[in-house]
């Protein structure tokens, strides 16, 4: 395991650090171009008039997005008090800010200034903030991984794979590979855990469950909010949707995921016995919201936190 991780940093140390930054970068924007360019196309043909006319009503959507958005930040806040041995609700606006970067600026971009926040303010230096983060993310990522696994285990002995026959099979099998192989790694993180990780196998553990209830509460939540919005469509046709939305939650180094389900839902509107423009109405609307959320989640953020603190 040391020799692989060695002979991995010798690779990356041969490319040079601008290279490296301009590929991330390049990366990021074909995503996004592709991406954009199909979900331009995809709007373009809608009746917006009708799609506004046929916006939720029903305030238990609102609610459930709200609970949705929330989770994240409440878990993570759990999760670095369990690592850094202190209680850190008092710092919630400093989370906040970490999760409306991440999904609304660019992917770690929150991390980075979560990174410098926490060494500054927690003073704490960077080294052991690094650290904590570090072994948070992969914590997360494995509990993740673990639940897409367990609900794709469940949904292909009894779900219905009809809805992904408008997709190219091939691209289907991508995703789940990559699913499957990032639940791989992960195992392997926890299995070598004293090499990789910095934290006591309790608290491990402690963060294990925490995200393993985050990521199976967050799937819950979006099924309802799906059900208050149509609750006339079947449980049925929303799993086959949340089954989408897990495999693209799921795949790694993706930018930009929201849009991409967005666009993906909006293609597999026509395969669900309910009607168009209110369906397209719900998807744009649970996309818009994480948008609309930004100005009030900064405000929040930058009141709902604590002055320095010493270490």
């Amino acid at each position: 395991m040391d020799g692989l991780v060695a002979r991995g940093r010798q690779w990356a140390e041969r490319i040079p650090p601008r290279v490296r930054l301009w590929g991330r970068r390049g990366f990021v924007l074909l995503v996004l171009a592709v991406v954009g360019t199909v979900l331009v196309r995809q709007l373009r043909d809608l009746d917006w008039p009708v799609v506004l006319r046929s916006l939720p009503t029903s305030p238990w959507f609102y609610l459930a997005f709200l609970a949705r958005y929330l989770l994240l930040p409440v878990t993570e806040v759990l999760c670095y008090s369990a690592v850094w041995g202190r209680n850190l609700f008092g710092h919630f606006g400093a989370f906040l800010i970490k999760r409306l970067m991440n999904a609304s600026v660019a992917s770690a971009s929150g991390d980075a200034y979560f990174l410098g926040w926490s060494a500054k303010t927690l003073g704490m230096g960077y080294r052991k903030a690094f650290s904590g983060i570090k072994d948070v993310t992969l914590l997360s990522a494995a509990a993740a991984n673990g639940v897409a696994v367990l609900v794709l285990g469940a949904y292909l002995l009894l779900g219905d794979w009809r809805v992904f026959e408008g997709v190219e099979p091939r691209v289907v099998a991508l995703v789940v590979g990559v699913t499957l192989g990032a639940a791989l790694v992960s195992v392997v993180v926890i299995v070598f855990r004293g090499k990789v990780l910095a934290v006591e196998t309790q608290t491990m553990w402690r963060i294990f469950a925490y995200h393993s209830v985050r990521s199976g509460g967050a799937l819950v939540l979006l099924g309802l909010q799906w059900s208050a919005a149509m609750p006339e469509v079947g449980f049925a046709t929303w799993a086959n949707l949340l089954i989408v939305a897990l495999l693209v939650a799921r795949t790694p180094l993706l930018p930009a995921p929201e849009l991409l389900f967005l666009t993906i839902a909006l293609a597999l509107v026509g395969t669900i016995d309910a009607p168009q423009a209110r369906l397209e109405a719900m998807f744009l609307a649970d996309a818009a919201l994480v948008q609309l959320f930004a100005i009030p989640s900064l405000m929040l953020g930058l009141l709902w936190r604590r002055k320095e603190v010493a270490a």
